[in-house]
């Protein structure tokens, strides 16, 4: 599935939450309308197109200097290995879920 997120919505998210995970089950959230219905993702992630994914992982690196400081961790590392792929394909703020393996709740 293909569906066009908001910049001004993903810099809500970042705003919305102290904790990294927080900003990227909200950002998974955004790109999964039925969320809530999904128990895994057994395989993929979601791809979003170049311009968008740099922009979020600016605003990681920021969140993270922000909230973890001199804390012993690589600002932005949690989106570079747990967030969505960049896709040269897809429009700037574009996210495409097709390649997603997921397990629905029963």
């Amino acid at each position: 599935m293909k569906l066009t997120i908001g910049e001004e919505q993903v810099k809500d998210i970042f705003q919305s939450y102290d904790q990294q995970m927080e900003v990227l089950l909200g950002l998974f959230r955004l790109a999964l309308p039925n969320w809530d219905q999904i128990e895994y993702i057994l395989s993929g992630r979601p791809r979003i197109g170049e311009a968008g994914w740099h922009a979020i992982c600016s605003l990681f690196q920021e969140f993270d200097q922000k909230h973890h400081g001199e804390e012993d961790i690589f600002p932005g590392g949690l989106w570079l290995t747990n967030g969505f792929e960049p896709d040269p394909g897809l429009g700037d703020w574009e996210v495409d879920t097709s390649n997603l393996e997921l397990a629905l709740k029963k």
